[in-house]
């Protein structure tokens, strides 16, 4: 079922979006989390991404339930161009975007959110989010750790987005989710923002950077207004694919290009280019633990990602030395000597 925009006058406060595919052990939860909250002039958009499980019928029976909620289906294209279907029809005065498989933690946070984000009149609010694995199911401190989404810094003094952007990456603490973000539609709209229609994995880190480097007006506060659950099934904790392999890559290609093609002051710049570092070690990390993969990209990636894959796959020893020295302190002696004559990071 499919509604089309709300007019001006009608305008909710907050529109939310919520990508949805084969999401149904969790759907419930989520979609109540959202429903409970103290701010009720909200619309709800689902996108159902051609999910195969009962997905759809729980989605149809909360908009039944709830006139706020909207439901739109399309065959599988993956999150990005379902988000992107969501940003076609919503008309709130901000944006939240939140995974189907998540829950907002307190049901006082859009209200909170929506509240300050006028208060200070912010492009994007930024806000952090406690992280819970399913029982039974034993996740690398590699892959996810319980603090990855807390920042410990104080970031909440007015700045533009390259200037949270530089400080986040300079304190380590920069985490690319947005559902960790309340934006402004119309600085979505102004700036023509999207996430990448491909049907890849990692799309966030794309729209992100975009955010970051176009909002004049950005703040963070410390609220753990989000819970992040981590299962079998999540993209952190899934076998890499040619989906994640070509979603790092794009990336890597995305970065490049906004370094040849920008002019940047001297900290955003190194901030670019600690991202271009990071996305060539994802690649490498996926190829070299799954091989296969490049003779499947091959056959499955566009020319100018086989391009970019060949130029990231080599390894100068000047390049081993830096960045091995760069995870020493993380990482330990043994990690180190791996990275330098090997030039790989552990899966």
């Amino acid at each position: 079922m499919e509604s089309q925009r709300f007019v001006a006058e009608d305008m909710p406060r907050c529109s939310i979006i919520i990508p949805v595919y084969n999401a149904a052990p969790y759907l419930r939860a989520g979609l109540e989390s959202v429903l409970e909250q103290t701010l009720h002039d909200i619309e709800i958009v689902c996108v159902d991404d051609g999910s195969a499980d009962t997905s759809g019928a729980i989605l149809s029976e909360f908009a039944a339930q709830d006139n706020r909620i909207r439901v739109l289906t399309q065959g599988n294209c993956g999150q990005g161009a379902a988000r992107n279907r969501g940003l076609e029809v919503v008309n709130g005065e901000y944006i939240y975007f939140m995974d189907a498989d998540d829950e907002l933690a307190t049901n006082n946070a859009l209200e909170r959110l929506v509240n300050e984000a006028d208060r200070t009149n912010l492009d994007v609010l930024f806000f952090d989010a406690n992280t819970a694995v399913d029982d039974g199911l034993e996740v690398s401190p590699s892959v996810i750790r319980a603090d990855d989404y807390i920042r410990r810094n104080d970031y909440s003094s007015l700045q533009t987005g390259r200037e949270l952007f530089a400080s986040l990456i300079e304190n380590r603490e920069y985490t690319v989710s947005p559902c960790l973000m309340l934006v402004r539609r119309k600085f979505i709209e102004k700036n023509r923002i999207r996430f990448p229609d491909a049907r890849i994995f990692h799309e966030d880190n794309i729209l992100m950077t975009r955010v970051m480097l176009a909002a004049e007006r950005v703040s963070h506060r410390p609220w753990r207004f989000y819970l992040r659950k981590v299962h079998a099934d999540s993209t952190v904790t899934s076998k890499p694919t040619l989906r994640h392999l070509r979603g790092y890559v794009e990336c890597y290609i995305d970065v490049c290009d906004i370094i040849k093609h920008g002019e940047w002051d001297r900290r955003t710049a190194a901030a670019l280019r600690d991202r271009q570092r990071i996305y060539k070690l994802h690649v490498r990390r996926i190829v070299d633990a799954h091989p296969e993969l490049v003779a499947a990209a091959n056959g499955e990636m566009l020319a100018n990602e086989q391009s970019a894959l060949r130029a990231i796959m080599v390894y100068p020893i000047g390049e081993r030395i830096v960045n091995a020295f760069k995870c020493f302190r993380e990482r330990g002696f043994l990690y180190t000597i791996r990275r330098i004559f090997l030039g790989r990071q552990e899966t």
